[in-house]
């Protein structure tokens, strides 16, 4: 590993808007594009687009933004392309945005109140939900899709990320039904399968399968409940899918004619198990299966065994990480990413006790492995992100752990934040660790980004792409050659 000092980074006194605090400052609303100042050396076999998504707004007039998910949506990309590293960025045009930039906010987001009208909200009791995403962008077949939690998926165009209408599906799920940011993509079967959840009569979450570019959704199975979980992601195997049901949970009729941002209708009952909820591809059948409570945002890998099925994820105690995610505490104090790293082994057969593992030391968050090679299949290197204060400093870090011996290692620049790290194989590799690392680094006390391009296997350091000007701190992104 690249030798980097390592003293700890004291954060900066508290600005007066989250938006002019970096990381999550960002310089303009107009569509912009720049050429990055680029030291190192990139492999010469990286060329493409790293794709990216970001909370970048959060003040418009009277609109404000209470939640860090809730900032409106700016897409970015970094084309690399025979040595040279160009960006651009342009803010998402969605109905949600435009309503913010006019005062208004009717529809329902992640944890921003809803302003409607006592007439509005008797004649639609369940507001509409937004269409501001800014979770994750991924090509899908020909097209590139932004996505959030929510029924409304941006088409974008990949030249100059402008929105292109939404897809429109044609099928018999409900329209309203909230699909997740964090879709899987079926190699072999050449499907996309995710996760659906409709909250009110009925109440259900779901598995679905199309293929890239189709518009009809086939229901694979289905779980009923009364008490809905909140589902940000979920493992997905050859023979099943499996959801996480943690105990924070909503009586979907706590939502009828309500003004509270989507996720302050949850409850957290920390006495209840978190429910494991496996959905066979193949047939549809449903077996369920109980854990110690927990909450989590990512999953890392699954994959089956001849007597278990596997899930890794990075886990917490409580969802109290949503509410250090409002943006009144990120203002005050940077986030703290730290998931511990478990693994639950589900029996195959019946109902028996599941497994639970603790993978490696460090927990992180914005997992990532080669997911083309080794998705739902047993695997032995993963990727992250770790932000914690420690002696009194912010450390962030890019970090590798070796999955059978829980061996971690570590990379960091003080005064830069981390984002995501993105793999990306080098083209003849054999081994699953044989490619770079693509990350966004922001400044803490300067508004500067830069693109980090790192060996995988050592977390040297190969080229640094950087940018003076502010980007936002984000989610998620994809790579597209």
């Amino acid at each position: 590993m690249t030798a980097l000092a390592t003293a700890p980074v004291t954060p900066p006194p508290r600005p007066t808007s989250l938006e002019a605090r970096p990381p999550f400052a960002h310089d303009t609303d107009a569509f912009v594009e720049r050429t990055a100042t680029l030291r190192g050396q990139l492999p010469a076999w990286l060329q493409g687009d790293l794709l990216r998504t970001c909370p970048a707004v959060f003040e418009r007039g009277t609109w404000e933004a209470r939640h860090w998910f809730d900032g409106l949506c700016m897409l970015y990309a970094f084309r690399v392309d025979d040595g040279v590293v160009r960006y651009r960025s342009r803010l998402l045009d969605t109905e949600t945005a435009r309503d913010a930039a006019a005062g208004r906010a009717p529809r329902a987001s992640f944890a921003s109140p809803i302003r409607r009208s006592f007439w509005k909200r008797l004649v639609e009791p369940i507001a509409r939900v937004t269409d501001n995403a800014n979770v994750n962008i991924l090509k899908i077949g020909d097209e590139v899709i932004a996505l959030t939690e929510g029924p409304y998926q941006p088409i974008v165009d990949q030249r100059t990320l402008a929105a292109r209408g939404v897809v429109a599906y044609d099928d018999d799920l409900p329209g309203n039904a909230v699909m997740s940011a964090h879709p899987h993509f079926d190699f072999e079967r050449r499907l996309v399968v995710n996760t659906v959840e409709h909250f009110g009569a009925g109440s259900f979450v779901g598995v679905y399968e199309h293929a890239p570019g189709e518009r009809r959704r086939r229901l694979v199975g289905k779980w009923a409940a009364k008490r809905v979980p909140y589902v940000h992601s979920f493992g997905l195997t050859p023979s099943a899918a499996m959801l996480i049901a943690h105990p924070l949970t909503v009586n979907p009729l706590t939502m009828l004619w309500s003004n509270r941002g989507f996720i302050d209708h949850f409850q957290w009952r920390g006495g209840d198990p978190t429910r494991l909820v496996v959905i066979d591809r193949a047939t549809g059948a449903v077996v369920e299966h109980e854990t110690d409570p927990l909450f989590v945002f990512h999953t890392v890998n699954a994959f089956d065994t001849a007597d278990e099925r596997v899930l890794d994820l990075c886990a917490y105690p409580d969802p109290s990480l949503i509410d250090a995610l409002k943006t009144e505490r990120l203002a005050e104090r940077l986030p703290v990413l730290s998931g511990e790293l478990v693994r639950l082994r589900i029996p195959r057969a019946g109902r028996g006790p599941v497994k639970r593992e603790r993978l490696a030391d460090l927990g992180f968050e914005f997992p990532s492995i080669n997911y083309r090679r080794m998705n739902g299949r047993p695997y032995g290197v993963m990727w992250g992100g770790s932000t914690a204060y420690e002696a009194g400093g912010y450390r962030a870090r890019v970090v590798r752990v070796d999955v059978a011996s829980g061996q971690v290692t570590r990379c960091e620049r003080p005064g830069w934040l981390f984002g995501e790290p993105i793999f990306v194989a080098r083209p003849d590799g054999t081994a699953e660790d044989d490619g770079v690392l693509l990350t966004v680094a922001h400044g803490l006390d300067r508004r500067a980004t830069a693109l980090a391009v790192l060996d995988a296997r050592t977390l040297d350091e190969l080229a640094w792409a950087e940018l003076d000007a502010a980007v936002p701190l984000g989610f998620h992104g994809s790579f597209t050659r």
